[in-house]
């Protein structure tokens, strides 16, 4: 397209004033709007809004003196979506907000004074002050600050929901600014292919933080979810009568068909942003204002206005309580869910056992683990793309487990950060499910769900959820799928707080590895590696013999029969299998005696078998598949050197700091070679006389 085509578009585009909009559909609606407020049989609604403007109002003042800590995001002139929302709520029915998240906490719970209790940072707050202003939890609700986040998490409530055929809803808030984030439209459409009781009310207010919805949001809202066959709706925060009525129709619809809802909730924010924020023009606001509804509540009717009066005095009288309120101690806070290990208690090791059945290979073997799990665990899912038989996924590990467990083995389509998050809402909902990502490069694209939700729910609504979701996925090369298909990406997962992050290997059987998977209530990340999936559970070589620890997570050791080691080599993955099939012809090049350390968990480490076999030969050397720095080997190291001081010598070989290529004489080049580890271990040899 020209430029002098272009120009004339972008300035038609910057002409255009959505707010306009708003305003025809506030005037239209004022007189519903009195009606509804003069109906007694509103009155509890009513009082709700005005009851969450008056605890804002006063945590706003709170915030503007400087006694509370952090930001806050007011919903002022919005109270009534959280108000009118919470008549239509039942038990069972589960709310997910975003950081403007206030008013729809006390509608769904009417708990003000821990909301309270929580901005100011006390103990006896909704999250014990940890999460403050934009991360509540209550037993059916949660918020979050990132946006669309819990979209996901939603849909998977939404969807454990429907299998318990209880005719529970999930209903998410977001803001129109939301609808730029690919996560929303990933849920819309599993949503709709899964038929989820799954309501999303986009509170459009027509600003994202201080942009115009002009410079944010392009076509139409309603055009979005209705593009995936989503029943959509229309509603405003002026004609309560029609917003009620809207609410009950998606419910309803919800609760009998079982099905999704896209309501578009035209409304307006009174304060800015959070605070100090606001670029718009102060007549529109006060225009808003005159016309808002808690406002004409307050103002033409005497009973509501002694109402709101009352809210006042209260919330300022428990914002005194309040201030005086003891503040959680850091003990109670801070340690995590993960199978951390005792670095000096010796390891307790035993021979690995002959393996049952010898001709199964790795894939096989997982097949066979995860099949029992859901056959022993009837509220266990199965979650990937592409597993539907007779395809059964790209590696076969879930092959005939839709056929088996039709309701609760469940093909996906192409969405990995969205199928994490559903993950996720099932185990919030008390679920346990494997979420497999097809490719570990594309773990990345499920990185915010992980990070964001799984992992920081637990400290962050102070230790009232559990998350223990399954993420899966193959990782590693030597298989030939070339870049965006091989890498290695542990060291972006070993950093993730309260995360375990498993990599499994061959050196034993799958069910001896994961035999503690089940009693971990800590989100997971379990790598399969690729090149691993084809072989038979490990035969050492002559000389050596395979022993694991006693761990849930165990550790494997390859050692010589009847000689000292003279070097540790540590390893995971398949690179410990490439390793550990070529030890013989290590020691007979490099006359130094091989002790290999294979861990099982490599967040947490377990240091303790590694601390023994390194004091034992006073040399390590760390071999990984993946990228060097900031690496596993890394870590393994400085852990070492913290916990055993300097009496080892230390290298590492990892893999070339460059993707992954697909010819196979580029890739072995890419990867530590058994010619590398042999010129480090004799370098070490050096190094230690």
């Amino acid at each position: 397209m020209s430029m002098d085509l272009v120009e004339p578009l972008r300035a038609q585009f910057r002409a255009r004033r959505p707010i306009e909009s708003a305003r025809e559909i506030a005037e239209a609606g004022l007189p519903a709007c009195r009606d509804y407020l003069a109906d007694p049989a509103n009155a509890r609604i009513i009082e709700t809004a005005l009851r969450i403007r008056a605890v804002e109002s006063a945590l706003y003042e709170l915030f503007g003196k400087g006694k509370l800590h952090g930001t806050i995001h007011t919903c002022l002139g919005q109270e009534f979506s959280g108000a009118v929302l919470s008549k239509h709520l039942r038990r069972g029915d589960f709310i997910t907000s975003n950081h403007r998240c206030h008013g729809h906490y006390i509608g769904a719970t009417g708990d003000w004074r821990g909301l309270i209790d929580e901005l100011i940072g006390n103990a006896e707050g909704v999250c014990a002050g940890i999460g403050s202003s934009q991360h509540l939890c209550a037993d059916n609700f949660l918020s979050n600050g990132q946006q669309g986040g819990l979209l996901p998490v939603a849909a998977g409530i939404a969807l454990d929901r429907k299998l318990k055929a209880g005719g529970g809803v999930a209903v998410s808030f977001i803001g129109e600014g939301t609808l730029g984030e690919g996560i929303v439209y990933e849920t819309m459409n599993l949503d709709a292919l899964w038929t989820l009781p799954h309501i999303i009310v986009c509170e459009n207010n027509f600003y994202s933080q201080s942009t115009g919805q002009e410079r944010g949001v392009a076509g139409a809202i309603m055009d979005r979810a209705a593009a995936f066959g989503i029943p959509v709706a229309a509603a405003n925060t002026w004609d309560l009568a029609e917003l009620d009525a809207v609410f009950a129709a998606a419910v309803e619809r919800a609760r009998l068909a079982g099905t999704p809802t896209f309501i578009l909730l035209t409304t307006y924010r009174l304060n800015p942003h959070s605070k100090g924020d606001d670029t718009r023009d102060p007549e529109e606001i006060a225009w808003f204002r005159a016309r808002d509804p808690a406002s004409l509540a307050t103002a033409e009717i005497a009973a509501y206005a002694r109402t709101y009066d009352a809210y006042v005095a209260e919330a300022a009288a428990y914002i005194d309580i309040a201030l005086a309120t003891p503040k959680l101690e850091p003990s109670a806070y801070f340690g995590d869910q993960l199978p951390r290990a005792d670095a000096d208690r010796p390891a307790v090791w035993r021979d690995v056992p002959a393996v049952a059945d010898e001709t199964l290979r790795i894939a096989q073997q997982l097949n066979k683990f995860y099949r029992n799990w859901l056959a022993r665990d009837e509220s266990s899912l199965f979650l990937g793309e592409d597993i539907e038989d007779p395809y059964g996924g790209a590696f076969k590990i879930s092959k005939g487990f839709t056929t088996e467990f039709a309701e609760r083995a469940i093909t996906t389509p192409i969405s990995e950060a969205a199928i994490t998050g559903i993950g996720v809402g099932l185990a919030v909902s008390g679920r346990r499910a494997f979420v497999e990502i097809m490719f570990g490069d594309f773990i990345t694209y499920a990185f915010d769900q992980i990070v964001n939700n799984a992992s920081k729910m637990f400290h962050m609504y102070n230790r009232q959820i559990e998350c223990p979701v399954i993420v899966r996925t193959p990782m590693g090369a030597r298989r030939g799928y070339g870049p965006t298909h091989s890498q290695s990406f542990e060291r972006f997962l070993i950093g993730i707080d309260n995360v375990c992050t498993i990599s499994l290997n061959s050196m034993t059987d799958v069910e001896t590895q994961l035999r503690g998977l089940q009693d971990l209530r800590c989100p997971v990340i379990l790598l399969e590696n690729k090149s691993d999936y084809t072989a038979r559970t490990f035969v050492p070589p002559a000389h050596f013999v395979v022993a694991t620890d006693d761990a849930p997570l165990p550790t494997m050791r390859v050692g010589p029969k009847g000689a000292k080691p003279t070097v540790t080599v540590l390893s995971y993955g398949g690179m410990a299998r490439f390793v550990a099939a070529s030890l013989l012809d290590v020691f007979e090049r490099t006359d130094q005696i091989p002790e290999l350390i294979v861990p099982t968990s490599l967040h947490p480490l377990n240091l303790g078998p590694i601390a023994e076999s390194v004091l034992r030969t006073g040399a390590l050397l760390v071999v990984e598949e993946g990228a060097g720095f900031g690496s596993f080997g890394a870590e393994a190291i400085a852990q070492l050197h913290a916990h055993a001081g300097s009496g080892f010598t230390a290298a590492r070989l990892s893999a070339k700091p460059a993707p992954i290529p697909s010819a196979p004489g580029l890739e072995a080049a890419a990867l530590p070679s058994i010619d590398e580890v042999c010129d480090a271990i004799r370098a070490l040899a050096e190094r230690t006389k």
